[in-house]
């Protein structure tokens, strides 16, 4: 009987399916030295490299590519990730509303732009793309949707994915449509204050978990599959960089590294609180909060125990070097004991908030 009851239970172990590893996807700017270097160096800790290398810069779907040496600067041998360009309405500084505009809502221009984006699928082998759309007009926000699922539809038989970006202050509804028609949500889980605002975290840890959870269903079942969303469908992008405000103006962005040997240079004590947990400092009237290793690894902790695919850091380039050594894991932190489910989002800290 008990030899019955091992056997029994050794089948079931082989024939239950495997539990994916989490994702580990990194952003990067192909036209930024430091941020190549960072990819290639740490490519083989990644799945998925994610360049900021394509734009849709006109009404008519025209898209514009931007040169990306890093993949032909992989080693010959070892484990490659997969390439996902993000496509985005940004170039020359501007979010381009009115190229946004043209291809959702024009036919035409839309065709010509998923095709173009087909066509550079299979011409480059890419895995797939990641669509970043910002500052949309309220005549293409609810179009958004629909045209993801015709582009995730023409892409599917090429073997490729389709992901989308979405702030953490998106509302909830916008979040579950486009769900719906991609394969993955990467959440931008950063800029609680943003370079224009007051200074103050760049991404506390008490917003973070309650943001998350107000955003996501809810995280308190073991399984992955809750409140009828998949959360091994969302990517939390976590953010690895500083901001840098001047006593008047708008704030710079800094390293990780730069903000603590500024700190250091200015003879001043970094130090981090609860219930924000980022490091920060001053000095001459400048004020500094930025995200280091420790933060990155309590916030993909705090992604991994509700479930999700996988975390992705914004940006490679500016990221804390240590995020990439082994260290003991930060302990278990179990989903936001106030926000039972779609509850409403925690009030920002700072006063001027990032376009959304």
């Amino acid at each position: 009987m008990i030899r019955a009851l091992v056997i029994a239970a050794v089948l079931a172990l082989a024939t239950s399916p495997a539990v994916a590893r989490p994702l580990s996807v990194g952003f990067y700017l192909p036209w930024d030295a430091a941020s190549r270097a960072s990819v290639v160096r740490h490519a083989a800790s990644l799945d998925v490299m994610a360049p900021m290398s394509g734009a849709l810069d006109s009404a008519a779907g025209r898209l514009r590519w931007q040169p990306d040496a890093a993949p032909a600067a992989l080693p010959a041998r070892g484990r490659k990730p997969k390439v996902f360009p993000v496509i985005s309405n940004a170039h020359d500084e501007i979010w381009d509303t009115a190229a946004a505009d043209g291809a959702l809502l024009d036919p035409k221009a839309g065709e010509a732009f998923i095709g173009a984006l087909a066509a550079a699928a299979k011409a480059q082998s890419y895995g797939g793309y990641i669509l970043d759309f910002e500052n949309l007009s309220p005549q293409a926000t609810p179009a958004y949707a629909p045209f993801l699922a015709r582009l995730r539809t023409a892409l599917k038989p090429l073997g490729r994915e389709l992901w989308v970006t979405v702030s953490l202050g998106a509302d909830p509804g916008l979040i579950r449509q486009l769900d719906a028609a991609t394969d993955a949500v990467v959440i931008m889980a950063y800029d609680q204050c943003w370079a224009t605002g007051t200074p103050g975290p760049v991404a506390g840890q008490d917003w973070f978990e309650a943001t998350l959870d107000a955003k996501l269903p809810s995280a308190k079942l073991p399984s992955a599959k809750q409140g009828g969303a998949d959360l091994s469908r969302y990517v939390i992008a976590l953010g690895a960089y500083g901001y840098d405000w001047p006593p008047v103006g708008t704030a710079t962005v800094i390293s990780a590294p730069a903000a603590a040997g500024l700190a250091e240079a200015q003879g001043q004590t970094v130090t981090r609180e609860p219930p924000a947990e980022n490091p920060h400092f001053s000095y001459g009237g400048h004020t500094v909060w930025y995200l280091d290793a420790q933060t990155f690894r309590a916030q993909r902790a705090a992604a991994e125990a509700r479930h999700t695919r996988g975390v992705a850091i914004w940006r490679l380039g500016l990221e804390d070097p240590a995020i990439w050594t082994k260290a003991a894991p930060p302990r278990a932190v179990p989903p936001h004991a106030a926000a039972p489910g779609l509850g409403p989002a925690p009030p920002p800290v700072c006063f001027a908030q990032k376009p959304k």
